[in-house]
């Protein structure tokens, strides 16, 4: 992995987030972003949206906190060492009738 990155000039990273009643990047309920997902690089930096400016949504079904959806977000990255994802911290979960599930893309290092 370190000689991989040694030729690598970027690197991509998507997460996929599959909720029910819960948000995970914008929160349309509230105008905010204060309950995005937090992740944690490989590099044990923390990224979301309020810190990393090369972090996106892609595609932010789960905004509207309504019936099942998705969010896609794209780590995509000059910081080589900010990927892998190691870490994710759910920031909407706990009210009855949320559930959430995930999927972690792999790393994409783009020479």
């Amino acid at each position: 992995m370190t000689f991989l990155k040694l030729l690598t000039a970027s690197a991509r990273q998507n997460f996929t987030y599959t909720c029910h009643q819960s948000a995970a990047w914008y929160d349309e309920s509230s105008g905010s972003y204060d309950k995005a997902l937090r992740f944690l690089g490989s590099n044990d930096e923390e990224m979301s949206y309020d810190n990393n400016p090369y972090i996106k949504a892609l595609y932010d079904g789960c905004a509207s906190r309504k019936g099942y959806e998705k969010t896609v977000i794209e780590i995509n990255t000059p910081k080589i060492d900010q990927v892998p994802i190691v870490d994710v911290m759910i920031n909407d979960f706990g009210d009855q009738n949320q559930k959430f599930g995930f999927e972690v893309g792999p790393v994409c290092f783009l020479g």
